[in-house]
């Protein structure tokens, strides 16, 4: 019987330590760039409320930047791999503020993050929008397991009970601070 809990003990114990590195990760990324993150999120909530979009990068370089702006019928999605003078030009036709457009992406490049955006999701029964940003590639070593990203995710308000999003099947929370929440997502948008 001892032998049995042994190698239980054993197989656990790593599982633990990647889920305990992860979280911490997760969290030192928020709290080495708390200032960073909270001038990016002023930033886009301010842009947002002009003309919802989302912003990042497609490539984990970062040297090109992601516009997907949404209309309430269609969703326009820029790429500065194909073109700088479309992304300019729905800049200028959305009329943005280009100068903190410009702030945004920099601020994003600064801490690596690849995609901010806003989802919505339902705690019991009500709909809760969120802000989240994605910010690096869980690290895996099969060829065949698909890539995994760390995700940030700011919520409105405090909740109550602890809870899992199904519908982005992304995984559970985990709680950084009062708003800030974590989880690992298959996509990084």
């Amino acid at each position: 019987m001892k032998q049995t809990k042994k190698y239980g003990l054993i197989f656990f114990l790593p599982a633990f330590f990647v889920f305990c590195s992860d979280n911490r990760k997760s969290a030192d990324y928020y709290f080495e760039n708390k200032q960073t993150i909270t001038e990016m999120r002023q930033l886009y909530e301010e842009l947002y409320a002009h003309q919802p979009f989302s912003a990042g990068f497609s490539d984990k370089s970062f040297n090109y930047f992601v516009l997907e702006i949404n209309t309430d019928t269609v969703r326009y999605i820029y790429n500065t791999e194909n073109s700088w003078q479309q992304l300019y030009s729905a800049v200028v036709r959305f009329n943005y503020d280009t100068a903190k457009l410009k702030n945004l992406g920099e601020k994003m490049h600064a801490v690596k993050c690849l995609w901010l955006s806003k989802s919505y999701f339902y705690v019991d029964g009500e709909r809760e929008n969120v802000t989240f940003l994605s910010f690096r590639s869980v690290a895996s070593n099969s060829k065949f397991v698909e890539n995994k990203y760390f995700m940030l995710v700011f919520l409105p308000r405090p909740i109550a009970t602890t809870f899992t999003i199904g519908r982005n099947r992304t995984g559970e929370l985990v709680k950084i601070d009062s708003l800030v929440y974590f989880m690992i997502g298959s996509g990084f948008r």
